[in-house]
């Protein structure tokens, strides 16, 4: 007998479905005020509001009071409390897909996963990702939201994150001289005939092609 999904599963399917379905698209021709009333009072009598998008792209609810005030009031919380769940699953999704696309970016190269540095770059690519704002510059924007975060110094934040790149080049540059088939086949990210990794040069690079993976998972789901 196959396992019994999870609760938080079964909630979490029901919630994609329910989004799945207010995401259908239904066009309704009117040709009178009376029709456009007729149509309105059948949503009302079954949902009890609907929503109406302004040109911005907020959604207006009218909310159906003809039968009480505290069944106004139930069909308000109910429903906002679906909105922020759905928000809150469409976060956590997002979250997810980036955390991923981070991991398989990262594991094209040959980066020491056991320094601190590599947890910092993790982090800091979550954060630069979807705010390039903090890459300009990134001494002065990324570093210190990284220290706060982890209760470091902007130094220390700088210094393993150099410190990670300098192992990687050293690592990248011994497998060069000394090649061996058993080896996992990695992608170099020194550029051809540098031997050095400029921090934030690199921390740009790799923020744009976790982007790139990043969105073209989403173009494809």
């Amino acid at each position: 007998m196959p396992p019994r999904p999870s609760i938080a599963s079964d909630i979490a399917s029901e919630q994609r479905l329910s989004v799945e379905r207010r995401q259908e698209w239904g066009f309704y021709l009117v040709s009178s005020s009376r029709e456009l009333l007729q149509h309105i009072e059948g949503i009302m009598n079954r949902d009890g509001l609907f929503g109406v998008m302004d040109s911005e792209g907020r959604v207006h609810y009218l909310v159906d009071a003809r039968k009480g005030y505290p069944y106004a009031a139930r069909q308000i919380f109910s429903t906002a409390n679906r909105l922020i769940q759905e928000k809150n699953l469409s976060v956590s999704n997002g979250t997810q897909s980036l955390e991923d696309a981070i991991t398989t970016v990262l594991e094209r190269y040959d980066f020491n996963h056991k320094l601190r540095g590599y947890h910092l770059l993790f982090s800091m690519l979550k954060l630069v990702v979807p705010d390039r704002s903090l890459l300009d510059p990134i001494s002065k924007r990324l570093y210190p939201k990284i220290a706060r975060l982890y209760g470091l110094t902007v130094n220390q934040v700088e210094r393993n994150v150099r410190y990670l790149f300098t192992n990687l080049c050293k690592r990248e540059l011994a497998a060069k001289s000394d090649p061996r088939d058993d080896k996992p086949v990695l992608l170099p990210l020194l550029r051809k005939g540098s031997t050095t990794l400029p921090s934030a040069e690199t921390i740009r690079r790799l923020s744009n092609e976790v982007r790139r993976l990043w969105h073209s998972h989403y173009s494809d789901a």
